[in-house]
């Protein structure tokens, strides 16, 4: 393990560690000299700041000084069980210094009872030391008595501002006769949502600016979010894809027409590698050079207050590990209760290179499921999902040293409740042997060609257009592409429409997503777009139906030949369950 930074030691101090980060802390203390001279260096130096400032304690700014000196957490970090045996000489310099500090925490009451207790940010510091509830060192936020994300944000997001963590801001640019305001924030460890609206001079709310603020097709950065000294956050670990990621995408957005407001939601959980390492305070910065035609300047900041959110945030440690049949190891790392909903962390790692992928429910004592989460790839329909947040466009995973870790969202969930972890489903990749071969002279002859595989059975035949389809923009006639100036064009290329029945335990996945398409002598076609414009769930069968569309393919070969080595399927009702939290 590398040696411990300033800024962790700082937060095991201040008891800002999550449990299971202070027992990694304290266990590499226990060995490491260096980390324990560091530590004891850093008591020191906290140990002058106390004298010298009690030294000025009659100043003008005496109240401010104070609130300096001591910890942000003065009683609550005192209340550990009283050690069975004599702890550590680092961990004993920690408990002596921590213990000054309250002395001069108790000390306050003295001023207090002497009636020289002027300044309200020194009575709201001194009442949150003796009542165990932290409290930031800047000015409080501002309630929100008739919240707007209250009101039009989903049920976790609705909650959290209903119980007091909604932050109103009111922070506005004008430019051109427009004006953009952000009203109001709600944030917490796991994501955040935003409130804005954009007015005309006349202050009327203009509805159609959303899509050209924040399109992404656009290659601007329209919205950055920052900690407090200015420093751009960036995901732990960026996506392979990171050189043609869009730069706003992970921004899901709403228009409200009949309000004029719009919501801007996305994730924070991916920036950090632990919630412990969340800041206090972040920016959202705006900065918006175009909204629909009109070329400006629309550049503003938004102060996010997390201490109070992230005070209540709670972490529950689990580390229950499985390893099933098919050779899929599950360990049930920890689960967090924020304002805004619950994340669940789970390992997973496989005997095997093959893909795997799972499902699993959660269970109250009365036998409730109250969430569940099953692969994004399963079709809606046949989807075990339940109580997830939506549309956080995150890709849920990061690697780990021996697989992959898996971060599932859900909506609020009482915590007083005792929950169990019951797995569902697990999904194996097993060999597949699909050998359509499509004689294009009988396709464009409109007939039917059907193949089969292992219960699984596919039909192909020449695209015809639906002539009462809907369309998306005048004068459609075929495949298109949507440029970034919003002008079209026509893709040139060989539809094919094909309708795929899956055999019962074929997993209700894509199946196309492991064709590969090549013609008689062996060429490959490789510029392919996949439509799908049916999914449903019957009888246990996935059904799909969609077209094929070969690219710039503009010569017919004798032959399409569809191959696959591979398909997902489904072992259901895997059982394992084990209990993960205790409830109240």
């Amino acid at each position: 393990m590398n040696c411990l930074t300033q800024r962790q030691l700082i937060a095991y101090m201040e008891d800002r560690l999550s449990p299971v980060n202070k027992r990694n802390v304290e266990g590499h203390l226990n060995h490491c000299t260096h980390c324990q001279h560091q530590l004891e260096h850093w008591i020191d130096g906290l140990h002058q700041t106390e004298e010298t400032m009690w030294e000025d304690s009659l100043s003008a700014n005496m109240d401010q000084k104070i609130i300096q000196m001591l910890s942000p957490h003065p009683v609550r970090v005192l209340n550990p069980a009283t050690p069975s045996h004599q702890p550590p000489t680092w961990k004993q310099r920690s408990i002596t210094i921590m213990k000054k500090m309250t002395l001069a925490a108790a000390a306050l009451t003295v001023v207090v009872s002497g009636g020289m207790l002027v300044s309200p940010t020194f009575a709201s510091y001194v009442h949150a030391a003796f009542t165990n509830s932290p409290i930031a060192k800047a000015d409080p936020v501002a309630p929100v008595s008739n919240s707007l994300l209250e009101k039009l944000a989903d049920k976790g997001i609705s909650q959290a501002a209903k119980n007091g963590f909604a932050q109103s801001v009111d922070v506005s640019a004008t430019d051109q006769g427009l004006t953009f305001t952000v009203h109001e924030v709600v944030a917490d460890p796991l994501r955040i949502s935003i409130a804005a609206s954009l007015k005309d001079k006349n202050g009327k709310p203009t509805d159609g600016f959303l899509s050209q603020m924040i399109r992404r097709d656009k290659k601007e950065q329209v919205i950055t979010i920052k900690d407090k000294q200015g420093n751009v956050l960036k995901p732990v670990e960026s996506s392979a894809n990171e050189d043609t990621r869009r730069p706003n995408e992970d921004w899901h957005n709403v228009m409200y027409t009949d309000t004029g407001t719009m919501s801007l939601n996305r994730e924070l959980r991916s920036y950090f590698a632990d919630i412990s390492e969340i800041p206090d305070e972040l920016i959202v910065e705006f900065n918006i050079k175009q909204l629909g035609d009109i070329k400006g300047n629309w550049k503003l900041s938004v102060p996010v207050d997390m201490k109070k959110a992230k005070a209540a945030t709670k972490t529950h440690e689990i580390n229950k590990t499985y390893t099933t049949p098919q050779g899929l190891k599950l360990d049930v790392k920890q689960m967090t209760f924020a304002p805004s909903g619950m994340e669940m962390v789970v390992d997973r790692s496989n005997t095997d290179n093959q893909r795997k992928e799972y499902s699993y429910e959660l269970v109250n004592e009365k036998g409730t499921v109250v969430a569940a989460w099953d692969s994004d790839a399963v079709t809606r329909k046949a989807s075990k999902q339940s109580n997830v947040i939506p549309y956080l466009k995150w890709d849920h995973t990061r690697s780990t040293e021996n697989g992959t870790r898996d971060f599932h969202y859900f909506q609020p969930i009482d915590e007083s409740q005792s929950l169990t972890f019951k797995l569902g489903s697990v999904y194996t990749e097993e060999t597949a042997k699909l050998n359509a071969k499509l004689d294009t002279n009988r396709l464009e002859k409109k007939e039917v060609i059907t193949a089969k595989d292992q219960g699984d059975q596919f039909t192909f035949k020449k695209y015809q257009k639906d002539p009462n389809a809907v369309v998306d923009f005048e004068g459609y006639d075929g495949h298109h592409r949507v440029n970034d100036d919003g002008t079209t064009t026509k893709l040139e290329g060989y539809d094919l429409a094909f309708e795929a029945t899956l055999s019962p335990d074929t997993a209700a996945m894509g199946p196309y997503q492991y064709w590969t398409i090549t013609d008689e002598t062996g060429k490959k076609y490789e510029d392919i777009d996949y439509l799908i414009n049916k999914t449903e769930y019957k009888n246990d069968r996935a059904i799909f139906e969609g077209t094929i569309f070969l690219k710039n393919l503009t010569t017919l070969p004798k032959q399409l030949i569809i191959t696959t080595e591979k398909r997902m399927v489904e072992h259901k009702n895997v059982e394992w369950e084990v209990p993960i939290n205790a409830g109240k």
